[in-house]
C-alpha cells in the first residue's frame, strides 16, 4: 500500500502546502474535488459562497497566515535524563523522541480550538517526549515506569481528536509523554468464515479496507476522519461514521480487544457472544485512555457490497425531513449512510458546490 500522509501541524488535511478546491469539470461534467497549493481562500471559496459569508456573518476577505512552524513557542522538555535513559533502554534510541519537530506534530488534536491555538504559535500542549512502542510488552513496561516515575500518558494513534484527548498537560506540571501507536499497525489475521480481523491499533481506515479487499470484506466504519485515524483511536473515543445508520458505531463492531495497564494485560471480550456479565468490553471502548492502552483489537467485519448507490433527496422543510426518516427509522429501512442537513446547512452546501449539475440544483430548487 503506498505511504500515507501526515497531518500537517497547523490545519488539517496532508501536511503538504495544499487546500481542497472543487475545480469546474470539461465539457459541461461537474466539478473534481482535488488538492491544490493554492492557500488563498479567496481563490479556494466560489464566489457565490464569499458573497453567502459577506451577507450573514459580515466577512470580509483578509489574509490571517499563520505563525511560521519555526517560531511556534515551544517549552523545553521537562522528562528528567533519568526516565529518558530507562526509556532508551526499553525500546531503543530511536523509539524515543524529545526533538522539536516530533513534538510539535504530537500536540494536542485537531479541533478549532487546537487549530487557532498551533496557528498562533502556542504548542503549550505538546508532550515532551514521544514513545514508540511496537507490542503489547513494550507499552506495559512503558506504563510502569511512567508510573514508577510519576510521568503522565497519553496514547496517541492518529492525531484527529476534536474533544482535547491528546493535550500534553498536567495540573501538576509532571512530565507528559506521547505513546505514539504507529508501529503496531499490522493486520494479524483475517479469519473469512468467522468475519473477523484481528488487527494492531495504529492501524489506519485505507489500510484495513485494502486488506480486506483481497478477502472480499470490508469494516465500513467511515468517520470524517477516516484517512488520519487508527483502529485504537476508534475504540478509544467509541467513534460513530458516515454509514453507522448501517453497519453501526465502532463499538457494534468490536468483538474484543488487548488492554494493557501498568499491572498487566487484559483481554477482554469473548465472541461471538456471551451471556456473562459484567460486560468489561464496554468498558474500556470509550475510555480515551483512562484505564490503558489499548494494543490489539478484534473487529467484526461483512462482505463487501457488489454496488453502492448514492441518492440525494430534498424536503420543503426540516420537519417534513425528520418525519421521513424516523418511518423509515420505524420500518427498518433507513440506509447504510443517511444525514439530515438543517437549511443553513444545506443553503452552505449549495453555495459551496460548483459545476453543471449543483447550477442545476439550485435552479431546480428555487423553482420549487
Amino acid at each position: 500500500m503506498a505511504e500515507l500522509p501526515e497531518l500537517t501541524v497547523q490545519g488539517w488535511g496532508p501536511s503538504a502546502a495544499r487546500v481542497a478546491r472543487v475545480t469546474a469539470g470539461e465539457g459541461g461534467e461537474d466539478g473534481v474535488l482535488e488538492l491544490t497549493p493554492d492557500p488563498d481562500l479567496r481563490a479556494v471559496l466560489p464566489k457565490a459562497a464569499r458573497r453567502h459569508l459577506a451577507r450573514e456573518l459580515g466577512w470580509t476577505p483578509r489574509a490571517t497566515p499563520p505563525v511560521p512552524v519555526r517560531e511556534i513557542r515551544l517549552a523545553p522538555s521537562r522528562l528528567p535524563a533519568l526516565t529518558r535513559a530507562r526509556f532508551v533502554a526499553l525500546l531503543g534510541e530511536d523509539a524515543v523522541a524529545d526533538d522539536r519537530q516530533t513534538r510539535l506534530a504530537h500536540a494536542g488534536g485537531k479541533s478549532y480550538l487546537d487549530l487557532l491555538r498551533r496557528r498562533s504559535g502556542d504548542a503549550s500542549d505538546a508532550p515532551d517526549a514521544v514513545l514508540s512502542p511496537g507490542s503489547t510488552e513494550d507499552v506495559v513496561a512503558v506504563l510502569r515506569t511512567c508510573s514508577e516515575h510519576g510521568v503522565v500518558v497519553v496514547p496517541f494513534g492518529g492525531g484527529t481528536s476534536v474533544v482535547g484527548g491528546l493535550a500534553g498537560t498536567d495540573v501538576d506540571d509532571r512530565p507528559v509523554v506521547a505513546v505514539d501507536l504507529r508501529r503496531m499497525s499490522a493486520v494479524h489475521a483475517i479469519d473469512v468464515p468467522s468475519s473477523l480481523v484481528t488487527v494492531g491499533p495504529g492501524l489506519r481506515g485505507p489500510a484495513l479496507e485494502e486488506a480486506l479487499a483481497a478477502e472480499g470484506l470490508t469494516f465500513g466504519h467511515l468517520p470524517q476522519s477516516w484517512e488520519f485515524a487508527t483502529m485504537g483511536g476508534y475504540a478509544a473515543t467509541r467513534s460513530a461514521g458516515q454509514s453507522s445508520t448501517g453497519v453501526g458505531r465502532f463499538d457494534d463492531l468490536v468483538a474484543g480487544l488487548t488492554l494493557a495497564t501498568p499491572s498487566g494485560v487484559l483481554e477482554l471480550g469473548s465472541p461471538p457472544a456471551s451471556a456473562a456479565g459484567p460486560d468489561l468490553l464496554g468498558l474500556a471502548l470509550g475510555s480515551e485512555g483512562t484505564l490503558g492502552v489499548i494494543t490489539e483489537l478484534r473487529l467484526r467485519v461483512r462482505p463487501a457490497p457488489r454496488t453502492t448507490r448514492y441518492e440525494g433527496w430534498s424536503f420543503r422543510s426540516w420537519a417534513g425531513g425528520l418525519a421521513t426518516l424516523q418511518r423509515l427509522a420505524r420500518h427498518d429501512l433507513l440506509p447504510d449512510v443517511v444525514r439530515l442537513s438543517d437549511p443553513d446547512e444545506t443553503r452552505a452546501n449549495l453555495r459551496n458546490a460548483a459545476g453543471v449539475g449543483a447550477r442545476a440544483l439550485r435552479g431546480s430548487l428555487r423553482a420549487r
